[in-house]
């Protein structure tokens, strides 16, 4: 265990799987104590189990990022459990993968739930953990967007929409939180392999896996790499970074469209990629 985050208390919306729950026990390994929140309860109640025999302290806390009254619960639980919370990871989202698509193919009622969970969610947690923060003395909140807030997509508007509203959320609640000593910081997060759903399909398909991993210059990311980003970002050794939209994919974001044969430098062949 490292003390990069003692005597944090960090509240991770959508922890109980994939990257939030790599978050709760990276965060848990440096020293924070964490609340774990998510609909599942088996899940919830493993990834506390996990965290509290590898000597963390932790707290699961069913809920759904899309009901206000179960987000500020949420809140109050962590405040009542450890006495103050001074980290926020706004984390949970859903891709609605056929019931999104490009804007005039997705119906209204599938279009109002995207927002709910992905960005009215989001809204529902620093409403009330940025009080409970700011009566803590101040801390840190961490936003997750995704490249597809950057970069133009075929299809799932929705979801790119809410992505986009998130990073510039994150700007102006970085301006106006600092004079109650709350740093507000987003990662911009590539393709990460959860080792489940439908990204696993598409990485271990030969028609569509490849093309992702050169889309991410030769490897696609895994959950620890954007729950160690976080972890700084969350750290004093953060202290004087405030308003960052960090990209956690590889240098996907800025590749450039024009496809070239790349050449070894002169008299260096490049190395065997140790991420494949």
């Amino acid at each position: 265990m490292t003390a990069r985050l003692d005597g944090q208390v960090i509240l991770i919306t959508g922890s109980t799987a994939g990257i939030g729950r790599a978050m709760a026990e990276r965060f848990a390994s440096s020293g924070a104590r964490v609340v774990i929140t998510g609909r599942s309860v088996d899940r919830g109640r493993s990834v506390e189990q996990l965290i509290r025999s590898n000597g963390g302290e932790a707290l699961f806390v069913p809920m759904d990022i899309g009901e206000e009254a179960q987000v500020q619960a949420a809140v109050a639980a962590a405040e009542q459990t450890f006495g103050k919370l001074t980290g926020l990871v706004n984390n949970a989202a859903t891709i609605q993968g056929r019931k999104d698509g490009p804007i005039t193919e997705i119906e209204t009622d599938d279009w109002l739930n995207i927002l709910r969970v992905d960005l009215t969610g989001t809204y529902f947690a620093l409403k009330y953990g940025l009080r409970a923060i700011a009566r803590a003395g101040g801390g840190s909140v961490v936003n997750i967007s995704s490249t597809a807030g950057v970069r133009g997509q075929i299809g799932n508007n929705g979801y790119a929409a809410c992505k986009g509203a998130i990073q510039a959320l994150t700007r102006s609640l970085a301006v106006y939180y600092s004079r109650y000593l709350i740093r507000v910081n987003c990662l911009i997060v590539g393709t990460i392999d959860t080792g489940e759903g439908k990204l696993k399909q598409l990485l271990d398909s030969p028609d569509t896996g490849p093309k992702l991993i050169q889309q991410y210059l030769g490897r696609v990311g895994r959950p620890v790499e954007v729950a160690d980003a976080a972890a700084f970002l969350l750290s004093n050794e953060a202290s004087f970074i405030n308003g960052v939209e960090l990209p956690v994919d590889n240098g996907a974001t800025m590749k450039g469209h024009a496809i070239n044969k790349p050449r070894d430098m002169a008299g260096i062949a490049a190395p065997p990629n140790p991420w494949v």
